[in-house]
């Protein structure tokens, strides 16, 4: 009788010999197939970071389309394009863990195909964000041809090595054998692609930081308000604010990225690929949320402050379309006005409207400029006429130049190069 009960030795060695998925330590588990363990408070967190997820895609996604006048341009379809791929992913994790299809049939491999295909979009996605951005701190061509090429070099050598291992780890028709390489290359492949693009989001962030630190030196050279392309007048000390927040959301960024790199060299499979969804959707928002200022604050129409009449130009082009309109509707209401003009060399004429750049102020244009004047030698007593004419001649090419120079590049881009910068 006691040669048959089995000794506690005996007994205690095949239940070692099982990988405790009942814990959280099984949260390593899941490569193949799904979670099998029973563990109520791993299913919870599971559950918890895909809802999260999923709600923080869908609001960017609103948000997005509510915020966006036009549907266009690299930064809108960037947002989207990575903000949409959150969804696939954390639904093809929900899918897999929960096996709420069958692992073992080729139906499982849908799972297998969303995250692939939401992880492509969500991962390369955020990173273009960050660089259709990139242009509004720095002029350098190199920087940003390079940073492009790093982008799409990264994409296309980590997605493609570790998709195949993907599959591979997830295939029912494979011996336990090669199963098991694909499982041991899949475990290398994915350290090697988180550092990866861990390093890609951190050359990107360093960049921002840099530039950002730069620029917040030059706008100590601006006092007072300016005005942005919309016309609204920021205070200096706004634009600063945005670029610490900018400082800050680049921080947060390489803080959750080493966060989530913590997590998958402890071999916490299932927690890292659940908490990477939270994380790209949360950098998302924090990206969409200060990125889109920099429209209104870098590219400004207002001249650098070295003239000392800094606010002056800003408001010149406010001023011009006023008086532009101003002359408009005196014209409507008295067109013997215009006749008279016409006849001295005015700058309207009956039956037909003259219009002028930003930088002309329309009450001062004495002749029609939209034909050549006759050339007329002034003599004697109009030498004081002459005079007055050459002096508003070279008023008006300053402020031509001015103005060519201010919507070629903001006030920014001024300092930039007078200090010989990109």
């Amino acid at each position: 009788m006691s040669s048959l009960s089995p000794s506690p030795t005996s007994t205690a060695a095949p239940e070692q010999s099982t990988p405790p998925q009942g814990a959280l330590d099984s949260a390593g588990a899941g490569i193949t197939g799904g979670y099998t363990g029973d563990s109520l408070d791993l299913k919870i967190i599971i559950a918890f970071l895909i809802g999260l997820s999923l709600y923080n895609a869908l609001e960017l996604l609103l948000l997005v389309f509510v915020t966006f006048n036009k549907y266009k341009g690299v930064y809108f379809w960037s947002l989207i394009i990575a903000g949409f791929g959150v969804i696939p992913y954390a639904l093809g994790f929900l899918v897999k863990f929960f096996q709420l299809l069958d692992p073992s049939e080729n139906v499982g491999y849908i799972a297998v195909f969303l995250l692939t295909v939401g992880w492509y979009m969500m991962v390369s996605g955020q990173s273009v964000v960050l660089w259709s951005r990139l242009h509004l701190l720095t002029n350098s061509r190199r920087v940003l041809r390079w940073t492009l090429y790093m982008i799409i070099i990264d994409g296309i050598l980590l997605h493609s090595i570790t998709t195949v291992l993907t599959f591979g780890s997830n295939s029912n028709s494979l011996s336990k054998r090669t199963l098991s390489h694909f499982v041991r290359g899949y475990n290398i492949m994915e350290k090697i692609q988180m550092v990866g693009f861990c390093l890609q989001e951190l050359v990107l962030s360093v960049i921002y930081i840099k530039e950002t630190v730069r620029l917040l030196k030059l706008s100590e050279s601006v006092k007072g308000e300016f005005t942005t392309e919309e016309g609204a007048q920021v205070k200096t000390s706004h634009v600063r604010k945005t670029m610490y927040q900018l400082l800050a959301i680049n921080a947060v960024i390489i803080a959750m990225d080493g966060a989530l790199l913590g997590v998958e060299f402890a071999n916490l499979y299932i927690i890292e690929t659940t908490l990477k969804g939270v994380v790209y959707s949360v950098k998302l928002k924090l990206e969409f949320a200060v990125l889109g200022k920099l429209v209104q604050f870098v590219r400004t129409q207002a001249s650098s402050g070295e003239h000392g009449t800094h606010r002056e130009q800003a408001n010149a082009t406010g001023l011009t379309l006023e008086k532009s309109n101003s002359r408009s509707s005196t014209s409507r209401k008295n067109p013997s006005a215009n006749g008279n003009s016409s006849a001295t060399g005015g700058c309207a004429r009956v039956g037909s409207q003259q219009t002028f750049p930003d930088f002309v102020d329309p009450t001062r244009v004495s002749y029609d400029a939209t034909h050549a004047e006759p050339m007329i030698e002034k003599k004697g007593d109009e030498s004081d006429g002459l005079g007055e004419d050459r002096a508003w001649d070279a008023d008006r090419e300053r402020w031509r130049r001015r103005s060519t120079k201010v919507n070629r590049n903001s006030w920014i881009d001024e300092e930039m190069d007078r200090h010989n910068i990109g």
